[in-house]
């Protein structure tokens, strides 16, 4: 290695450039994470406003999950 290669190298940007891509990685699985979770949660909270009744009712197709008998 050349001595002029050896002192370009930069420590702190090494660093930088390192803890910016944890950054990002972890943006990235919050996004992966949080929007299913957030998925969920938005229609749990709609539900809750539905009346009672809607949430015992009968099964409007009960053939819908039918299975052939042999």
């Amino acid at each position: 290695m050349k001595q002029n290669e050896a002192n370009m190298w930069d420590k702190q940007m090494s660093l930088a450039q390192v803890f910016g891509q944890m950054v990002a990685g972890s943006f990235f699985a919050v996004l992966a994470i949080g929007i299913p979770i957030a998925f969920i949660m938005f229609f749990y909270f709609i539900g809750t406003f539905l009346p009672i009744e809607s949430k015992q009712a009968e099964d409007p197709t009960p053939d819908s999950f039918a299975q052939l008998s042999d």
